[in-house]
């Protein structure tokens, strides 16, 4: 293995983990909140929806974790080759992020193959609009710290370099 492909190897690497720290941090940081603040009535009370799981059931507890790590994994793969032409799009790059992760999250977004096999059996308008603003705040914090974490990152790499 040379040189060269050691160093895209690593980054690769790198840009893939730091995709899934912030993705998980931010999803369980927004996500509990906007659980606690607006959609607990869709899994508790008189407007419990009877198809969604209990969020404190064995299933969500064992696969929650998992899942928004796979699910971070994707996001960094699929990122990565875009990584250059995102950090030169300046401020517009953690909007694209976030705009491709809602637009383009038929697997991994809101009603994609993840969420839907963890939380739900059926598509619920509802549920969908209550967690659209939550989406939203977490997709464009992720994009945003991710592509400040990378900035960093290669300003620190570029001064280091001999």
């Amino acid at each position: 293995m040379t040189q060269d492909s050691q160093g895209f190897f690593r980054g690769c690497i790198g840009f893939i983990c730091r995709s899934t720290v912030l993705h998980v941090l931010t999803y369980l940081v927004i996500g509990a909140a906007s659980y606690w603040l607006v959609a607990r009535r869709y899994w508790t009370g008189a407007e419990a929806l009877p198809w969604l799981r209990d969020p404190e059931s064995e299933f969500v507890q064992r696969w929650f974790l998992p899942a928004q790590l796979v699910r971070g994994v994707l996001y960094g793969v699929a990122l990565f080759p875009l990584r250059k032409a995102l950090l030169a799009m300046g401020a517009w790059g953690g909007t694209v992020i976030a705009s491709l992760l809602l637009l383009i999250g038929m697997v991994t977004g809101i009603s994609g193959v993840i969420e839907s096999w963890v939380y739900t059996t059926t598509f619920h308008a509802g549920l969908f609009f209550v967690h659209l603003p939550e989406v939203i705040v977490q997709t464009l914090l992720y994009g945003y710290v991710l592509l400040a974490w990378e900035r960093r990152r290669e300003a620190r790499t570029s001064t280091s370099a001999p």
